[in-house]
């Protein structure tokens, strides 16, 4: 953050910045350290707020709710009962599921959580 504060030269963009951080935490600074986040902006709290989609304690927490949220979990456990698959047959490409992840989505590492943000 105190690198953040360091490149402004207005006040007010200084304020827009600690604002965010009292009101969101570190979710917020994270959002300071993504490449394309315009600290000068004047709606950076309007875009922390439309860009950020979810914190998770670790990657795969955040990995398994993807997942899940494409129903791709679901259809697996469904297509491995019906056909009766024993669990220990397919496993995921979590590489190339990564890879898909992180092309959708920005993720940032910081105070032991992962904050994810819509590209």
């Amino acid at each position: 953050m105190e690198r953040s504060l360091a490149t402004l030269q207005d006040p007010d963009d200084a304020l827009r910045i600690l604002r965010g951080i009292k009101e969101n935490g570190s979710a917020f600074a994270a959002y300071l350290l993504l490449s394309d986040t315009n600290l000068a902006a004047p709606d950076i709290l309007d875009s922390f707020y439309n860009s950020y989609a979810d914190a998770c304690e670790t990657f795969a927490e955040f990995r398994r709710d993807v997942l899940e949220g494409l129903g791709w979990l679901q259809a697996l456990e469904k297509v491995m009962s019906e056909q009766a698959i024993p669990d220990d047959h397919l496993t995921w490409n979590y590489g190339a599921v990564d890879k898909n992840i992180l092309d959708t989505y920005d993720v940032v590492h910081l105070d032991g959580w992962w904050h994810v943000f819509n590209k």
